[in-house]
């Protein structure tokens, strides 16, 4: 017996067995496996929208929060684009996982991860290096980020 794939596990309903099995992939290799290498999502996208919302939400990392918005924005704009809300579905990916890397980038710029390079015994980092760093750390953790776009369309007012 063969062990299914994971876009079987997407159709089955088997979300959590393909979350699982997700999380060993790329965001690329998953976007492959159900929607160029299987055509299940022609005729019934949902299964895939469910399974994209529901994986997404389990990603720790922004960095591969924001790899995986990448990877899947314009999906709900061509493949999933029957799902309702799809491009705010994208929309929301795109500007949430944004919004999360830039204040992990500025962390990460203003914390002990730069830090570290510059104090090592070989100097990796320079000091004039590490200066510049620092600054633009200050200038991203002082940006003043836009929320991230509803995953819902509002409603639009049919009195016109």
């Amino acid at each position: 017996m063969t062990t299914p794939g994971l876009a079987d596990l997407i159709y089955q309903g088997n979300m959590d067995q393909a979350i699982e099995l997700a999380n060993q992939l790329t965001p690329d290799e998953i976007r492959k496996r159900i929607l160029n290498d299987d055509e299940r999502f022609l005729d019934d996208q949902a299964p895939c929208d469910v399974f994209l919302r529901r994986w997404y939400q389990t990603l720790e990392s922004p960095y591969l929060r924001a790899e995986a918005a990448d990877c899947f924005v314009s999906a709900y704009t061509t493949e999933l684009a029957p799902i309702p809300n799809g491009e705010y579905i994208g929309a929301y990916m795109r500007t949430e996982s944004l919004r999360e890397l830039i204040k992990k980038a500025a962390s990460a710029i203003l914390g002990p991860e730069l830090k570290d390079l510059e104090d090592t015994p070989e100097h990796p980092l320079d000091a004039a290096s590490a200066q510049k760093w620092r600054a633009a750390g200050r200038i991203l953790a002082k940006l003043n980020l836009p929320l991230a776009v509803s995953p819902i369309a509002p409603v639009e007012d049919e009195t016109d």
